[in-house]
């Protein structure tokens, strides 16, 4: 039957406003807990049904249900299961006629909030019953949702690490700096991606993107993209046949045909002196020469991804100075806006960038950190509505250094004095102590020193726990294969920056670590699987001493952010 009303007559106090419901087919019961609830005045709406089909339609803006234990349509725990499949089901107090208790502890074992036995209440002892029900419903409710906010997070953060890499790069006169921060809606995950890779051949490949829309889906194909464009690279795929193919990639991994992404893809050559560019929908990055910026041409600006399959884009050839600096980015940075709505667009994005650099000179190449952060905290002053999120890929090329050459050739970098085992390397100093180095003889007991190292240096900088676990294993691993395999003394350097660590193991061995096919059953050979499982990229270049293996990994840590 449909519910009806028993309201008592007494007026609500402080926590009037609960709503009940009794699913209950005597109606002397019924009578009995209005009088109950209406001597005490704190709960003044009262419903009534006479069995649970009727009390599935009855719920809305109910807080808590009365439940009867004998039902014409549900008896014993029956009904309080059925109950408790409805979604964001109110509390539920469970009345028993039973003198006998076991039955109302074992309906709050199976989920009801309270019991309460017909005949041994009274109106206080009800109105609290209640009350607390709710109370506890309400509790329960918002753990749920912290719980479900927590697996949301986590999940960002492994879409985040997807979306944002370690560079992989070897030549000491290149160095990368990134940024990324989120838009107005900070809840919703972006597709904005970048990457950077040098080949064997020494060019170096970059590429910033950003898929259209927020959230999982979206994040986990730019993670897809990103993917799928390293392996090209890493296949040596020509430069100009990489965005036709990462094009199909994307039409067969978009959940919704709507779906475009906007690429720019940089191809600096070996010499450092020219570069290829590729423009997908994407604005063009900036050249900074010396403390001049300025956008790189764009007559050659093709559609973005996913809009007509069979597309090609064609390369714009670009000179390069001998000093130089390209800043690839997403349009959530130069589509900020100031409160009447002007846009800033790459105009002003070179208005803002030209006189900060003039103003630095020269150095500001020698803490690019703050050189963005500076920009970013101008662009935020003077146009402080954005909606989207920002990535930045800051890679600068100094005159200075000695670019490594093809893998198989001399790599004089580590050519200094062995130390004695266990002891720091020579000219292990770095700013604030950021890097370890440590060597090792090639016994089973020094993994476990290389284990206990790394995370005591780890530890000292507050790398927080699920990175520094991930960093441990590799280093592990990495330790393992030379012992196992090398045979030979064997180095560790790790370096950490505000968002990667880098692990590198050198060995006296030239012999390629082998990634082995998965075989679950194995007992041996999973070691790079798990190297390639929980970083963002290895690698391993031969030099006249041996080889070193590199791994990279993705940390947060709250000393070096400070």
């Amino acid at each position: 039957m449909p519910a009806s009303s028993a309201t008592g007559s007494a007026t609500g106090t402080g926590l009037a406003g609960i709503r009940v419901l009794m699913v209950d087919d005597d109606e002397a019961d019924v009578l009995l807990v209005s009088e109950l609830f209406a001597d005490v005045g704190e709960i003044t709406e009262l419903l009534h049904v006479g069995n649970l089909a009727d009390a599935a339609t009855a719920l809305g803006g109910v807080d808590c249900v009365l439940l009867d234990m004998n039902l014409p349509d549900a008896s014993g725990l029956d009904g309080l299961a059925r109950l408790r499949e409805l979604e964001d089901h109110p509390a539920i107090v469970v009345l028993t006629g039973d003198v006998d208790e076991t039955r109302g502890r074992a309906a709050v074992a199976a989920g009801a909030e309270d019991y309460l036995i017909k005949g041994r209440v009274d109106g206080p002892l009800l109105t609290r019953a209640v009350q607390y029900a709710v109370e506890r419903r309400h509790a329960e409710r918002l753990a749920h949702q912290l719980h479900e906010a927590r697996i949301h997070a986590q999940e960002n953060r492994r879409l985040g690490r997807g979306l944002l890499p370690t560079a992989l790069l070897r030549d000491p006169a290149l160095t990368v700096t990134t940024r990324y921060q989120p838009g107005l809606r900070q809840l919703l995950l972006g597709g904005d991606f970048y990457d950077l890779i040098e080949t064997d051949d020494g060019t170096v490949h970059a590429i910033i993107g950003d898929v259209s829309g927020h959230g999982p889906d979206e994040a986990a194909v730019g993670v897809s993209l990103r993917i799928a464009w390293r392996t090209l690279i890493l296949a040596g795929v020509p430069a100009g046949h990489v965005l036709p193919a990462l094009d199909r990639v994307f039409v067969t991994e978009r959940h919704d045909p709507t779906l475009f992404t906007t690429v720019a893809m940089v191809s600096v050559g070996p010499d450092r002196r020219h570069a290829d560019l590729y423009l997908a929908g994407h604005p063009p990055p900036l050249l900074i020469d010396g403390v001049t910026p300025r956008p790189l041409p764009d007559e050659a600006l093709g559609v973005p991804l996913g809009v007509r399959l069979g597309t090609t884009w064609p390369a714009v050839e670009v000179a390069l100075p001998s000093e130089w600096a390209l800043m690839l980015y997403t349009d959530g940075l130069i589509e900020a806006r100031d409160p009447a709505g002007e846009v800033l667009w790459i105009d002003g994005l070179v208005d803002i960038l030209g006189p900060q650099l003039s103003g630095a000179g020269p150095a500001w190449r020698a803490d690019p950190d703050v050189a963005l952060d500076t920009l970013l905290g101008t662009i935020d002053a003077r146009k402080p509505v954005r909606g989207d999120d920002l990535a930045v890929a800051l890679l600068i090329c100094t005159a200075t250094g000695t670019r490594a050459g093809p893998a198989g050739a001399p790599d004089t970098r580590s050519a200094h004095p062995a130390p004695a085992p266990g002891d720091p390397e020579p000219g292990s100093a770095q700013p604030e102590g950021r890097q370890l180095r440590r060597r090792y003889e090639p016994t089973p007991e020094s993994c476990g020193r290389v284990r206990r190292d790394l995370q005591a240096f780890l530890t000292r900088w507050r790398v927080d726990d699920d990175a520094a676990e991930s960093a441990v294993l590799v280093a592990n691993e990495l330790a393992s294969n030379a012992v196992d395999h090398a045979r030979t003394p064997y180095s560790l350097t790790a370096t950490l920056t505000p968002h990667s660590l880098r692990l590198e193991v050198t060995d006296e061995s030239q012999d390629e670590p082998q990634l082995r096919a998965f075989d679950p059953a194995a007992d041996r050979g999973r070691g790079l699987q798990m190297v390639s499982s929980l970083s963002t990229g290895w690698s391993f270049h031969r030099h006249a001493a041996g080889k070193t293996v590199v791994a990279d990994l993705p940390v947060t840590t709250a000393v070096l952010d400070d």
